[in-house]
């Protein structure tokens, strides 16, 4: 390490742990969880635009690739959101930035919950298919690549997909 960056990371300590002690023992209503969950967003914003190695432009193009990663990652092989789910995530295609800057936050609640709600649906298809022997005379080819595949349309064409 050289000798000109240690007293940036001193005074990154001594921040930090000033912080730190300036807040231990002080109630700012952080009780509610959406209160800090938006706090934890913000600082990271902040860090991401100022503080990273590599620092990022928060902007509309930030939340597309936020959103799509994001999407991509909860339901990777497309097997638990709907097509019309996918559909209306586009509403915060250019919001996430702007709760990073402070706005409320509400995509990671929506998306959530909705994933919630698809995977208690999925949850009990394999049991729904194991009560039924298999039948091995039909001729069914099966898509395991998810770039080559789309989510699906409706409930009976996820079913299927479980099937």
């Amino acid at each position: 390490m050289s000798k000109k960056f240690i007293p940036v990371v001193i005074a990154f300590t001594g921040l930090g742990l000033f912080l730190t002690f300036q807040s231990k023992g002080r109630n700012d209503g952080d009780d509610d969880p959406k209160a800090r969950h938006a706090k934890i967003l913000k600082n990271v914003g902040i860090m991401l635009e100022e503080g990273h190695f590599s620092p990022k432009k928060i902007d509309d193009a930030f939340s597309q690739s936020v959103l799509k990663r994001f999407t991509e990652e909860m339901d990777d092989e497309k097997t638990v959101f709907l097509k019309s789910d996918v559909t209306s995530f586009d509403i915060y295609r250019n919001a996430i930035d702007d709760e990073i800057h402070g706005s409320p936050l509400q995509s990671f609640y929506t998306i959530n919950d909705i994933y919630l709600k698809r995977m208690n649906e999925v949850s009990s298809l394999p049991a729904k298919f194991l009560e039924k022997p298999f039948d091995f005379t039909s001729d069914e080819r099966v898509e395991l690549d998810p770039e080559k595949t789309d989510f699906p349309k409706d409930l009976a064409a996820r079913e299927d997909l479980w099937r």
